[in-house]
């Protein structure tokens, strides 16, 4: 707001070029006090100078004298300096997505390289904004991760974030998410979501199961297409014809999937089995049995998928199939650090039999 004197004459503002200094250090007051040119601080700095010059060591006690901080992001679009790989998902969903990031942070630190996590909430507008900033930051790779629809959008969408990050040497690779046919270039790591379903139902027909019931989200994404084809696989193997009514649909929340049980077994009885497609689905389906006083795996069988940590405290321990998280996460990790690619890969899934899934009842 303006301020005025007596005679209404306009008072003249106290003001500033601009903010002050933070009075954080740069390049120029180091330079100044190891008494070297600018050019000389930062070859010094940048790990590209002689070590046993005597300039070498006076650069060096001044950035520590002065507590100056290298840039690093400021290095990296430039194009040296360290560059990063990024692990990009619509959200963190327990520890799956955690294992995978591990693995892939685990090969990135050993060479070098930062890592960061960023999610998009499912916003492909954000998504794509993302993918712009982390270009011109100058990232290594970006680790798409998790199920997606399999649409020509997508591909389209795809083929456009590798575009982008090819201006820069970058690269997409898709982790966790199946290989686009059309877009052989793109890197994908993958592992056997229908196999491993196929392997459980396979499993519950040898215990002589035939009501088996099969719990997902039911929707086009590739995980939950590929999970329910397996179901239907295994049915097919065992001879068993497919009832529409044994598939019942649910959020991935073990809630949503108690809540979606609840209203299943109530009119349905004769389910003997159910194959969930995922473990935080079969939390939510044992806790719904039990509530309703239904034993397991004495009346009613449950096979989760994933593995998760905690599902082997459960009571009865949950069968589950064994994805290899972090494996998938190291494969695309060495792959963003150059390994070379040379084709999809898919990691096979592993059945892991505990004690919710038993004989059926005579």
């Amino acid at each position: 707001m303006t301020t005025r004197t007596s005679d209404d004459t306009p008072a003249r503002r106290n003001t500033t070029p601009g903010p002050e200094r933070s009075g954080g250090a740069n390049l120029a007051d180091v330079a100044r006090l190891a008494g070297v040119s600018r050019a000389t601080a930062s070859r010094v700095l940048a790990g590209r100078a002689a070590g046993k010059a005597a300039s070498h060591a006076r650069v060096l006690a001044a950035a520590q004298e002065l507590g100056y901080v290298v840039n690093g992001l400021a290095r990296s679009m430039m194009g040296v300096g360290r560059r990063s790989i990024a692990f990009v998902s619509s959200m963190m969903v327990g520890p799956t997505f955690a294992s995978m990031a591990g693995g892939a942070e685990d090969v990135a630190t050993a060479n070098g390289y930062l890592f960061t996590m960023c999610t998009t909430g499912g916003d492909i507008d954000r998504e794509a904004a993302l993918i712009e900033a982390l270009t011109e930051q100058r990232v290594a790779a970006v680790l798409l991760v998790g199920a997606t629809p399999p649409t020509e959008e997508f591909e389209q969408r795809a083929e456009r974030y590798a575009q982008t990050l090819g201006r820069v040497g970058a690269q997409l690779i898709l982790c966790g998410r199946a290989a686009l046919p059309h877009l052989p270039q793109i890197a994908s790591i993958d592992y056997d979501h229908r196999g491993g379903v196929r392997s459980a139902v396979e499993h519950l027909a040898g215990l002589g199961h035939r009501r088996i019931a099969f719990i997902g989200s039911l929707d086009d994404t590739t995980t939950s297409s590929q999970r329910f084809l397996g179901y239907q696989d295994g049915l097919a193997d065992a001879g068993i014809p497919l009832d529409e009514e044994m598939t019942v649909r649910s959020g991935n929340t073990s809630d949503d999937a108690a809540t979606a049980t609840q209203a299943f077994i109530a009119t349905h009885p004769d389910a003997t089995a159910i194959v969930c497609q995922t473990d935080i689905m079969a939390v939510g389906v044992c806790r719904a049995l039990h509530a309703s006083g239904i034993s397991i795996p004495g009346d009613v069988s449950v096979v989760g998928f994933d593995d998760m940590q905690l599902v082997a405290d459960l009571t009865p321990s949950l069968t589950t199939v064994r994805a290899p998280f972090h494996d998938v996460g190291e494969l695309a990790g060495r792959i963003a650090v150059g390994e070379p690619y040379t084709g999809p890969i898919v990691l096979p899934s592993e059945l892991v039999m505990r004690g919710s899934s038993g004989p059926v009842r005579a």
